[in-house]
């Protein structure tokens, strides 16, 4: 018999679980990771402020012939020559992307708890939160690992001479990065979680309305 069972514990984790798969997919699609200096534009005698700013594998820049031109840098993936894509970075997509992979696997996984409760005689809900710690420790990885590329010749282009490894030098921390960070402290905040939400999902209400009959368990 198929037993369907939600409690709070578990629709909370399973909420965090996606809002930071979310926000860890945001952060690496959106190139505002570093801000640089702005600048002053003064067209048909109208002044604005113009601020160029890159990611971990796309920027925004002002061209001729686009204003705003936005697009990737990483024209070859992982392959793309080390002075346009720098090797820290591309460490760090990696690491940043398999966190969001396993997150996103977790939160299938979560759904998938709702009507399967264990594969292997192990707890879903278990597994997925040991996954998650090791996701989590990916997106560390990938974080640590970005600010390893400051030193690099693009970043010297772009943030000034005095742009070192850490030293973001004439740039400034955008809030693509703080995004980042957020979502990776969210999957051990989740990760902390699953214990909880298996420990309801595996309680002595569940199993009484389980004994009941109940198909449909659902429990604050």
């Amino acid at each position: 018999m198929c037993y369907v069972i939600i409690t709070g514990r578990s629709l909370t984790w399973l909420l965090l679980s996606l809002v930071s798969f979310m926000l860890i997919l945001t952060g690496i699609m959106t190139p505002k990771w570093l801000m640089g200096q702005p600048m002053v534009i003064n067209e048909n005698n109208i002044t604005s402020f113009y601020v160029p700013s890159v990611g971990i594998y796309s920027r925004c820049i002002r061209t001729v012939s686009d204003p705003n031109h936005c697009g990737s840098f990483s024209f070859y993936g992982l392959m793309t020559d080390n002075s346009v894509y720098p090797r820290p970075w591309k460490a760090a997509m990696f690491f940043l992307s398999l966190c969001a992979a396993i997150q996103f696997a977790t939160v299938l996984a979560g759904v998938l708890a709702c009507c399967v409760q264990s594969v292997f005689k192990k707890s879903v809900i278990s597994l997925a939160g040991a996954a998650q710690a090791l996701g989590g420790l990916f997106g560390v990885l990938g974080l640590l690992l970005y600010p390893w590329g400051w030193g690099s010749d693009r970043m010297k282009r772009f943030c000034g001479k005095y742009s070192e490894p850490y030293i973001p030098g004439d740039c400034s921390l955008g809030w693509a990065l703080y995004v980042s960070i957020t979502g990776v402290a969210l999957v051990f905040l989740a990760s902390a979680l699953s214990k909880t939400a298996d420990k309801a999902a595996n309680s002595d209400k569940v199993q009484f309305q389980m004994d009941e009959g109940k198909q449909l368990i659902c429990l604050a």
